[in-house]
């Protein structure tokens, strides 16, 4: 590859300083951010799914450093560029125009994104980049001003290579200590019920409304259901997740009521408050997969403030805007259901930021893209457009399929002679699970398991069984459920899109003598 893309490559490092110098210091957007929710649209779905599936939480760094990295290459592509065409005014003026006029439209964010600061960042990164291609490209200063017939100047190739290495050298390893400090700490996997206790939640202070179960006595045998709020599970459709300021921040409900309202988060507060266990799985949750959790949740009734907006009667759904332009909808019987609420606390902490504060929609019986974070607006609707995932392919119910897992023993585990305990969890929505069966033969015959008291209607269900090896060798240890209305758990593998995986969760262990 020619030596003016590596040299424009080293410029391009100066312009990812610069833009996400913006970040860091100002909060203003960067290029791929404003670009990406354009870029997963237009991603098919199963591919979307096949990566979320393999990457999990590397996901969104991947796709970070990724669109880093195709800067990078269009900046060595503008190093060729300027080899011929040496003007570095233009090379700056040009890109900068085409973003702001041209590819942030297309990606529906408007001219610059209808924000000055936007504009006025993007132009200095730009400039920065010319400023950097100019330094590291061509001939030596005193060759350009002797005119193309100058004469040579001993070792200025040698020197501006040099110079190339060691200020694109410097600035991509600044690009990379910014880019770190945005993508923030990489979250763990969340673990399996059990793997970190954690303490029974306080009981509500009088006046804050009901707990919707109670926690029942853990014991030596049983692991804690409750999820970490640290290793929660987090999917997310932005490369940044947003901070909201709570004190600026507004719910607005309107569209077909009575009386619009607008609340405060001091408002949300003020307002009867009711607990409840719920688990959220997401609709990328392969068969076996970690991207499920229960936690203890604590807000307001939807209903109540539906009720005090006062619906009219041709409505028939909900749609929800969240700060960060996601969209969904929510049908109205199943946003009326007092079991639906708006939450702004888990377990009893304020809701982090990267789980949706101030303001998050919990819903029921749908995995948790139909739970938008970061609420901003409840419209009350007769009809609405595809939300943001349905527009790329995936279900627009997201109704949960019946699942099961086994969490101990490990996939691989080598085991010892003698009884073997396997564990797991299992979950269905708000159908509950009936049923939960082991087999070791390759599913010719089942055992029942036993199952733990869940912690309310809408959790998963902990089971427990004790399976007794026939003798040494390799077993497939396979799980199903059965959810509370009586239905088997569908055995057909299916990938999670576009409605959520299906499947028996299947593990090998080998016993020994």
């Amino acid at each position: 590859m020619p030596r003016s893309f590596w040299t424009g490559a080293a410029a391009g490092c100066a312009f990812l300083v610069v833009e996400l110098a913006g970040r860091v210091l100002a909060g203003v957007p960067t290029i791929p951010e404003l670009i990406q929710d354009r870029l997963v649209l237009l991603l098919p779905g199963p591919l979307f799914a096949f990566v979320l599936d393999r990457l999990l939480y590397l996901g969104k760094p991947s796709l970070f450093i990724g669109l880093g990295v195709i800067q990078l290459l269009l900046a060595g592509l503008g190093g060729v560029l300027f080899q011929r065409w040496r003007q570095p005014i233009a090379l700056a003026l040009i890109p900068w125009l085409l973003t702001g006029l041209v590819v942030l439209p297309a990606a529906g964010r408007g001219i610059f994104a209808g924000a000055a600061a936007v504009a006025l960042v993007d132009l200095l990164a730009f400039a920065a980049y010319a400023a950097a291609l100019s330094a590291y490209s061509g001939r030596p200063a005193a060759a350009e001003a002797a005119g193309a017939d100058g004469p040579p100047v001993p070792g200025g190739a040698a020197a501006l290579d040099r110079r190339a290495a060691l200020g694109g050298g410097l600035t991509f390893l600044a690009s990379l200590l910014l880019g770190r400090q945005i993508i923030g700490a990489l979250p763990s996997l969340p673990p399996r019920p059990g793997a970190a206790p954690v303490p029974p939640a306080a009981t509500p202070a009088a006046g804050t409304g009901a707990r919707a179960a109670s926690t029942p006595p853990p014991t030596a045998a049983d692991p804690s259901p409750i999820t970490p709020i640290e290793q929660f599970y987090v999917v997310s459709k932005n490369l940044i997740d947003p901070v909201v300021d709570a004190s600026s921040w507004k719910l607005r409900i309107s569209g077909h009521v009575q009386q619009p309202l607008t609340l405060t988060y001091s408002d949300i507060l003020a307002l009867p408050s009711v607990e409840a266990y719920r688990t959220l799985e997401c609709i990328s949750n392969e068969v076996g997969g970690d991207l499920i959790s229960t936690g203890l949740w604590t807000g307001v009734r939807l209903a109540d403030l539906l009720r005090r907006a006062g619906v009219a009667p041709e409505a028939t759904l909900l749609v929800f805007t969240s700060v960060d332009g996601y969209t969904e909808s929510m049908p109205l019987p199943r946003a009326l259901d007092p079991a639906t609420l708006l939450a702004y606390r888990l377990n009893g902490q304020p809701l982090p930021p990267k789980h949706g504060f101030p303001l998050r929609v919990l819903g029921t019986g749908t995995y948790g893209m139909k739970n938008p974070k970061w609420l901003t607006e409840i419209q009350v609707a007769t009809s609405a457009p595809p939300g943001f995932w349905e527009r790329q392919g995936w279900s627009a119910d997201a109704i949960v399929q019946t699942m099961s897992r086994i969490d101990t023993p490990a996939d691989g585990a080598t085991l010892g002679p003698g009884p073997v305990v396997v564990r797991g969890i299992a979950f269905a929505g708000d159908r509950g699970i009936q049923k939960v069966e082991l087999s070791a033969d390759g599913g010719r015959s089942w055992q029942a398991a036993a199952l733990s008291q869940p912690l309310g209607p809408n959790t998963w269900t902990l089971w427990r069984t004790t399976w007794r090896p026939p003798g040494a060798g390799t077993y497939e240890l396979t799980v199903r459920a059965t959810d509370g209305s009586g239905r088997l758990q569908a055995g057909t593998a299916t990938d999670t899109f576009p409605a959520g995986a299906t499947g028996y969760h299947t593990i090998s262990v080998r016993v020994t003598t």
